[in-house]
């Protein structure tokens, strides 16, 4: 069996010990600071960024909030795109080409000078 001064030798002294730990936490307080600051040069201007877009986003909505009932309001507010014509596109009457003006008389062919451009 070792004795007591064997023994003490060959392992650490509890002062020893206390240093050993000591050492370690600092050295995972200085890590943990450093992923602290690291995260914080990450996070913080990505918030920044999100929380300025949402904001501005935010403000939009009441911009057009404001516009939609302004239009709405207005006597002369229109669901047609213009406004002043209301008239349907498909009300005005089409020519057909099978229509009875034309039918039994030859239709004048017409010319086009085209000496002058390049496609001659």
């Amino acid at each position: 069996m070792p004795t007591h001064d064997e023994v003490s030798t060959r392992f650490p002294h509890h002062e020893e010990i206390d240093q050993l730990v000591e050492g370690i936490y600092r050295a995972l307080e200085t890590t943990e600071e450093r992923l602290d600051g690291r995260c914080d040069d990450i996070y913080f201007p990505m918030d920044l960024t999100i929380s300025a877009l949402t904001s501005k986003v935010e403000a939009i909505q009441g911009e057009l909030v404001e516009i939609q009932s302004c239009i709405a309001c207005r006597p002369e507010a229109s669901i047609y795109i213009d406004g002043r014509n209301n008239k349907s596109i498909d009300t005005h009457n089409s020519t057909s080409i099978d229509s009875d003006t034309n039918r039994g008389r030859l239709v004048p062919k017409t010319t086009s000078d085209m000496s002058n451009t390049p496609y001659h």
